[in-house]
């Protein structure tokens, strides 16, 4: 009953009852009166209760009756349910009146659905109405259906009121127009036009959208505006994502700049991400370093990612390090994102320290991950 409270079975030892009143099925074993009462198929093939519980059947067998009743076309033939959530079908089946009802055009030549959630084709055939529709130009010569999402070229965008959104997959808007948006297209603005935006007069970046946070992929930002943006001046490093979050990956922090951020002035990290967690991969805090993030000055983990939720995957942690976070003193488990969901992979929890969870101290188990 410890487990009826998470409503999964990990050892599929749920009774049919059981697993009824969560609407899932352990072993392709429903009758169909037991499906219809869910108003889902019966399908004893699936591979996947997830699929069932959004009334899918990812092994094809719903009946025309039954998918109509979702609102979803009756084809057997789609390769990703997920596609099907969204009213679309990768597979080309859908009728036009199917497809119209969603308000998308009733081609069946798609190559990627995901492109109909913008009322997009990325294979140009919609035709110039239906593109028209959507505020859209019907031009068919974009490289990139993903520019469609913002409008194609200069002037279709003026003749539809589109300008605003600043894309132009032909390259056809002029520096000024691309400047009202802040954005750089070619790689011509002046000094003094990137200055007017706060951002450093490099030509060589090779992503717009670094510039729009104010970050230089090309490790061409002066120091003094690097300073502005209080960020270290450092012009090696590797990722300008890393800049955004005021780190620095290539170890070019003073330990002064290091303390404004309230993160170890340790010089010898391999990903500046986990300095943003406060926890250093490469084992150079100090005990005191740890301490001021409550963490354990175990210097031999593997991935700081564990230590952010005060568990150890390498065994360093002591009796009253674990029971300080309610966990199991356990040295044995093997992936400590478990200890998470308060169960123990290794099977070395007590029966005593599953109750406390809420768990059912079974161990028995072939996948923790329904616990």
């Amino acid at each position: 009953m410890e487990f009826l409270q998470h409503r999964v079975s990990p050892t599929r030892s749920f009774s049919s009852a059981e697993f009824l009143q969560r609407g899932v099925s352990p072993a392709r074993s429903f009758f169909n009166a037991e499906f219809l009462l869910r108003g889902v198929s019966r399908a004893r093939s699936f591979s996947n209760a997830d699929f069932l519980q959004r009334g899918l059947s990812p092994a094809r067998t719903f009946s025309s009756a039954e998918f109509l009743k979702r609102g979803i076309s009756p084809t057997r033939s789609f390769s990703n349910s997920e596609f099907f959530q969204r009213g679309l079908s990768p597979a080309r089946s859908f009728s036009n009146v199917e497809f119209l009802q969603r308000g998308v055009s009733p081609t069946r030549s798609v190559s990627n659905a995901e492109f109909f959630k913008y009322g997009v084709y990325p294979s140009r055939s919609f035709s110039s109405t239906e593109f028209l529709q959507r505020g859209v130009s019907q031009a068919r010569s974009f490289s990139s259906a993903e520019f469609l999402q913002h409008g194609v070229s200069r002037a279709e965008f003026l003749q539809r009121g589109i300008f605003q959104h600043g894309l132009s997959p032909a390259r056809t808007f002029s520096t000024a127009e691309f400047l009202q948006r802040g954005v750089y297209p070619v790689r011509s603005f002046s000094n003094a036009e990137f200055l007017q935006r706060g951002v450093a007069p490099t030509r060589r970046f090779s992503n717009a959208e670094f510039l729009l946070c104010g970050v230089s992929p090309e490790r061409s930002i002066p120091s003094a505006e690097l300073l502005l943006r209080g960020v270290s001046p450092a012009r090696s490093f590797s990722s300008a994502e890393f800049l955004q979050c005021g780190l620095s990956p290539t170890r070019s922090f003073s330990s002064a700049e290091f303390f404004q951020r309230g993160v170890s002035p340790a010089r010898s990290f391999s990903s500046a991400e986990f300095l943003q967690l406060g926890v250093s991969p490469t084992r150079s805090f100090s005990n005191t370093d740890f301490l001021q993030y409550e963490l354990s000055p175990a210097r031999c983990f593997s991935n700081s990612e564990f230590f952010q939720r005060g568990v150890s995957p390498t065994r360093t942690f002591s009796d009253a390090e674990f029971l300080q976070r309610g966990l199991s003193p356990t040295q044995s488990f093997s992936n400590a994102e478990f200890l998470q969901r308060g169960v123990s992979l290794p099977r070395s929890f007590s029966s005593t320290e599953f109750l406390q969870r809420g768990v059912s101290p079974t161990l028995s188990f072939s996948n923790t991950e329904f616990l």
